[in-house]
C-alpha cells in the first residue's frame, strides 16, 4: 500500500478545486500503445502521477546491477526490469483469465528446431515473429509442453500438457537456495526460474542435481549468451563466452560413439 505523509496547511477551497480539475484532466491523457516492428515490440505511453510513481519504483527496484559482470547500460536494465515485473505476475497466476486459461507465451517448434539442429524449421512465439533456438531452449527448462502430431498441415494428435519441473521439484529447489545461483547476483528465489544445467532440451534430466534457480537477466545469459555452466565438485562454475569449455551432451538412452 502507499505511505502517506500528511502535512499541515492552509489552502482555499477554489484553489483546492482547480488542481483537483487538472488532475483528473491529465489523468484523461494517459495511454499505453504496443506495436510490433522488424521482430521487436515497441512501447509508448504516458501514465498519471500514481500509475508512473508506482511503475518507476518497481523498475527503480529490480534495475539495479546484478554483480560484477552486468555490463548491461541503464536503459537495458530499465527494460530487463519490465519483462521481469511481467513474468513474475504471470507465473503468480494471480492475472485474470481469458477464455478460462490464464495468460501466457506460445512457442511453436519442432523437436529438431527446440534441439537447434541445422535445417529445422524456424520457431515462432506467434505467425509470422519467428524466435531463435536458444530462446526455445530457455523456455523449455521450465515450461509447460505440449505435443501436436501433424499429418502435412492436418493436428491429428494433441498430447497432454506437462510441466517441465514438477511444482515438488521447484518447492525443493527453492528450499535448497535463497537467490539465483549466479555469482555475485542477489535477486530472490521467487523472482527465479529453474534452468538444466544439462540443456533439457538435449536430453538433460530433470532432477535436482541438474536444477538450477536463475534470474531473467543470468537464466538469459547462459542460453543467449554464450556463459556456460559446469559442475565443479560439489558445486558449480559459470564460465563466460570467452572460455566456453567443450561438452558431450546424450539423450536418454543414447550411448556414446566408440
Amino acid at each position: 500500500m502507499p505511505a502517506l505523509r500528511v502535512r499541515s496547511s492552509r489552502r482555499r477551497g477554489a484553489r483546492d478545486h482547480g488542481f483537483e480539475r487538472e488532475t483528473e484532466e491529465n489523468y484523461e491523457e494517459r495511454f499505453l500503445h504496443i506495436s510490433e516492428m522488424n521482430g521487436m515490440y515497441h512501447l509508448t505511453g504516458v501514465m498519471d502521477p500514481e500509475g508512473g510513481a508506482a511503475l518507476k519504483s518497481a523498475v527503480d527496484a529490480l534495475s539495479k546491477r546484478l554483480g560484477h559482470d552486468d555490463s548491461r547500460s541503464a536503459k537495458q536494465r530499465r527494460a530487463d526490469a519490465l519483462t521481469e515485473i511481467t513474468y513474475h505476475a504471470l507465473e503468480a497466476g494471480t492475472i485474470p483469465r481469458r477464455n478460462r486459461v490464464r495468460p501466457h507465451i506460445n512457442v511453436n517448434t519442432t523437436l529438431e528446431g527446440m534441439k537447434g539442429e541445422l535445417g529445422a524449421a524456424a520457431s515462432e512465439l506467434q505467425p509470422g515473429m519467428l524466435v531463435s533456438s536458444k530462446t526455445v531452449q530457455r523456455f523449455a527448462c521450465d515450461g509447460t509442453l505440449s505435443r501436436v502430431l501433424k499429418a502435412d498441415s492436418v493436428v491429428v494428435d494433441v498430447g497432454h500438457a506437462t510441466q517441465a519441473v514438477s511444482p515438488a521439484q521447484w518447492r525443493a529447489l527453492k528450499a535448497k537456495h535463497r537467490t539465483c545461483c549466479f555469482p555475485g547476483c542477489d535477486r530472490p528465489i521467487n523472482w527465479t526460474s529453474p534452468h538444466h544445467v544439462d540443456f533439457y532440451s538435449r536430453g538433460g534430466p530433470t532432477n535436482l542435481p541438474n536444477l538450477l534457480p536463475l534470474c531473467y537477466y543470468h537464466h538469459r545469459l547462459v542460453h543467449e549468451g554464450g556463459w556456460q555452466v559446469i559442475r565443479a565438485g560439489e558445486g558449480y562454475k559459470f564460465i563466460p563466452p570467452d572460455r566456453v569449455i567443450a561438452k558431450r551432451v546424450r539423450g536418454p538412452g543414447m550411448r556414446w560413439a566408440a
